[in-house]
């Protein structure tokens, strides 16, 4: 854990990065809502070390004072919190720790309706792999352990939006620029840039319509091949008739410094034909070329009602059978369903290996899901997707339900994660990065997740995997992790509740295994509306075949806040 002071360039710098980018008008004072206030704990462990033999007890106070500031105005917001953790160990003072928190953010629009600037800055502390002493069931802050790093990251991106003539034209360019460090040499630091431009016709077009559009994005980590990758197209379609109309595509698909990602669908060139008998279905055919191969597909696409949308598209291209076929279904307002499967056609994550001349391995077909239903007791989400990282995005990485669990009396639930009240329970699983890495990796990501209301008590349950392919070395290779939780909620008062949970994990990479448990309990009350408490008891055990070995660990704290 990193024991830097307040004025470590390294905590500095990403803070003032984007305070230094604000506008001018959003540091009036009177615009500012500053909070702040202290966390106190006392916690015994029978293993602060999480030794595999001959644990050592101690008592671990840690204090956290933190301040947030919030400034909302006509041209955007902006976010400041910043807290500092100080941990005192009684049998050995040389343990005793500084770490940091930060979390900024800002979007702001200097310009009104033309320039936008978005921005964030995190400093925290996370596990550099799955692996060491502190795994997926131990992640407090207090164990000063080596494979305890801190990590630093800052995104910045400025966007423009114009129209010209009476909105025929309209254009968007961004650029985002990424930064990420850590204390662990897997990552010492890392950068990356998103550029996007694109062009269209305006809202009411006349027959002739045209967009344009390209997207660029450079991944670079210290000790591993830079990766790029680019994606460009151009359509212009003409209607001939109400309901007809033909149309000329062109672009092309790139990869580079990524071995399993080479030509990723190259450049390609092609004409078609839609039609749209009524206004609810079109049918699309297209002929060209892609590469030295012949292009071919149909596709439609059927929206019967508001609620029900279906596309499907099936052809060749790169000597491949390719496919698409998404859906989205919305069954009542309680209830949604949107998934959708891609083989072989062009899009900014997957294509075809000229080499080979169809798919890379890990890249057939890509897939992505999203499913809720709601009852008056219950609520069930299932989700799935995948995405390419580079080494600068992994800071950041989360995978979180939409829903979450309101216990009020009835049994009552809201999706609407901006307006959930101060005693609802997110039962959504959130997967970190589970390793640090100096490579661009494919994320496969998937979590269900069940609650019920039993009235004044609720039951909570989350099922979640996360598979990450190494796509910059040739070797390949690949982790996963998976997790298991359950929980019982059961408020005693209005001020008192109690939670009993327990969770399951696993991890494996190559010959490495780690699989780790635990059951905990809390109890927490508010004492008045500025100062909080609570008491957890917490067993917790972890499996390794590396060099930890197995770790048993029972801790017992007491925790006090107060805000300000």
């Amino acid at each position: 854990m990193a024991s830097t002071l307040l004025s470590n360039n390294a905590l500095s710098r990403p803070l003032w990065i984007l305070v230094w980018l604000l506008p001018a008008t959003v540091f009036a004072a009177s615009d500012w809502k500053v909070t702040s206030g202290v966390g106190i704990s006392e916690r015994y462990t029978d293993n602060v070390s999480l030794a595999a033999s001959g644990g050592q007890s101690s008592f671990i106070t840690q204090v956290s004072p933190y301040i947030g500031m919030a400034r909302r105005g006509k041209r955007g917001d902006v976010k400041l919190a910043y807290a500092l953790n100080g941990l005192l160990y009684d049998h050995d003072f040389s343990r005793n720790s500084l770490s940091h928190d930060l979390n900024a953010s800002m979007q702001v629009e200097p310009v009104t309706g033309i320039m936008k600037l978005k921005g964030s800055a995190r400093v925290a502390q996370q596990s550099a792999s799955q692996f060491g002493p502190v795994g997926s069931t131990n992640q407090d802050a207090y164990h000063t352990v080596a494979n305890r790093v801190e990590t630093r990251s800052v995104s910045l991106t400025p966007s423009l939006h114009n129209e010209f003539f009476e909105r025929s034209l309209i254009t968007d360019a961004s650029l985002g620029l990424n930064y990420a460090s850590s204390d662990s040499s897997v990552l010492a630091s890392s950068t990356s840039n998103d550029l996007k431009f694109s062009l269209r016709n305006g809202a009411r077009p006349n027959r002739l319509t045209y967009s344009a559009s390209y997207q660029r994005r450079r991944g670079n980590s210290n000790g591993a091949t830079s990766s790029v990758f680019s994606n460009e197209s151009y359509n212009i379609g003409y209607a001939v008739h109400q309901k007809a109309r033909v149309f000329l595509a062109a672009g092309n698909d790139s990869s580079q410094g990524v071995s399993s990602l080479q030509g990723k669908g190259g450049r390609y060139l092609s004409g078609g034909a839609t039609w749209s008998p009524v206004s609810y279905f079109s049918l699309t055919g297209t002929v060209g070329q892609s590469g030295a191969d012949p292009l071919v597909s149909l596709s439609g696409n059927w929206s019967p009602s508001r609620r029900i949308n279906i596309a499907a598209t099936a052809g060749k291209r790169n000597n491949a059978s390719s496919y698409n076929l998404s859906g989205r279904w919305a069954l009542s307002d309680l209830t949604s369903l949107s998934a959708s499967v891609q083989n072989n056609f062009n899009n900014a994550a997957f294509g075809s290996d000229a080499a080979t001349t169809g798919l890379s391995s890990y890249g057939a077909t890509s897939y992505a899901l999203d499913f809720s239903h709601r009852l008056r007791r219950s609520a069930l989400s299932l989700r799935y997707a995948e995405s390419i990282v580079d080494a600068s995005q992994q800071l950041n990485q989360k995978f979180t339900s939409t829903l979450y669990l309101c216990p009020n009396g009835a049994g009552g639930f809201t999706v609407e994660a901006t307006s959930i009240a101060a005693d609802c329970i997110p039962p959504g699983t959130e997967i970190p990065t589970t390793q640090l890495l100096n490579q661009t990796t494919l994320n496969k990501t998937w979590a269900g997740t069940y609650n019920y209301s039993l009235g004044r008590s609720s039951l909570a349950f989350t099922l979640s995997q996360s598979q990450r392919q190494y796509l910059g070395t040739a070797a390949g290779g690949g982790d996963t992790q998976t997790r298991v939780t359950a929980s019982w909620s059961l408020p005693l008062s209005s001020r008192t509740a109690s939670t009993l949970s327990t969770a399951w994990g696993t991890a494996e990479a190559a010959a490495q295994t780690s699989d780790t448990w635990s059951l905990n309990w809390s109890l927490a009350h508010t004492i008045s509306p500025h100062v909080s408490s609570s008491l957890n008891a917490r067993h917790s055990e972890q499996k390794a075949n590396g060099p930890t070995g197995n770790v048993k660990e029972n801790t017992v704290s007491a925790q006090l806040g107060m805000t300000f």
